[in-house]
């Protein structure tokens, strides 16, 4: 490579000059997930496409239906994470199912619970 010095990179430079217990282990170049092309033939696929041709009436529509769907989806999981509280699943293992932390599951969730309601009526 010209025009750097020593021959390093910018971040091969940086690395140098980083004591070891400070860098990550893995490769310093980030890999592309498999299933990630760009430039990929027939053009990108998913929901923007079809999207794209939908007239306004029609987005408004669909957007109305989305947030059915979602709030019917809100309303399952709340049962859902209230039976497995009274189960004795613990917020740890519940959130993960969720994607969230412990913490967040709780503070969205546990005040829909029933004995956090009560916990909550008490403080109001």
């Amino acid at each position: 490579m010209q025009g750097q010095e020593g021959g390093l990179s910018p971040r091969g430079r940086m690395l140098d000059s980083m004591s070891k217990s400070k860098r990550r282990p893995g490769p310093s170049v980030k890999q592309a997930s498999p299933g990630l092309r760009h430039g990929a033939p027939g053009g990108p696929t998913g929901p923007a496409p079809r999207v794209s041709r939908l007239s306004p009436p029609q987005v408004l529509e669909r957007m109305e239906r989305a947030r059915v769907a979602r709030d019917k989806a809100e309303a399952e999981l709340v049962v859902l994470i209230d039976h497995a509280v009274s189960l004795g699943i613990g917020w740890p293992e519940i959130a993960v199912k969720l994607g969230v932390t412990r913490q967040a599951a709780r503070q969205h969730y546990q005040r829909r619970h029933r004995d956090g309601a009560n916990r909550q009526d008490r403080v109001a």
